[in-house]
């Protein structure tokens, strides 16, 4: 990904922010301008629309994901310490503002999606998907199995991320998703 400027980083910043605060249809420019100290015109000329500000916003969040994704995964040992890790990225979400991930967020309003933005959140999903086969791929799990298990858990994590934040208890989401990993990584 190409370095971004420091205005630029800002708005998606404060975009992502409100995306998964408020949903797409919560906030706008002016609450952007607003909170970074500039005016709507200076938004517009990075993102001169909304929808060019989401996917612009999707873009960053899913680059940032999967570099934290890596980074917090490349020394553990076993399938369970890596699937652990990997459900501290959903679960600091909800930890620090009781947020669910951006592309969840934005599943959830696909009605208000372009073609193109709907693509994206697919793609991050199936990213997802396909980085926990792998890895349950590496860790011996046949590949039928290791479909079915990564697909079962993305599936999962899903809808924990929407009952801890309905709950604002993530004591929730760390009960079940540890009880799903204990399950999954018992082969």
């Amino acid at each position: 990904m190409t370095k971004r400027g420091n205005t630029e980083t800002k708005i998606l910043e404060i975009g992502l922010a409100l995306i998964q605060e408020r949903g797409i249809n919560g906030f706008s420019f002016a609450d952007i301008a607003e909170r970074i100290g500039i005016k709507k015109a200076s938004i517009h000329y990075y993102f001169p629309t909304k929808l060019d500000l989401v996917k612009g916003v999707l873009a960053y969040y899913k680059h940032n994901f999967f570099v934290s994704l890596n980074a917090i995964c490349h020394d553990k040992e076993t399938l369970k310490e890596i699937l652990l890790a990997y459900g501290n990225l959903y679960k600091s979400n909800l930890q620090e503002n009781n947020w669910v991930c951006l592309c969840s967020m934005l599943a959830t309003e696909s009605f208000s999606l372009d073609k193109e933005l709907k693509e994206g959140v697919n793609d991050f999903f199936m990213q997802n998907i396909q980085w926990i086969e792998e890895k349950m791929k590496i860790f011996g799990m046949e590949d039928v199995v290791a479909e079915e298990r990564a697909n079962q858990l993305f599936v999962v994590i899903q809808g924990i991320q929407i009952m801890t934040q309905s709950l604002e208890d993530v004591t929730y989401f760390e009960k079940i998703y540890t009880q799903e990993i204990e399950e999954l990584t018992f082969f």
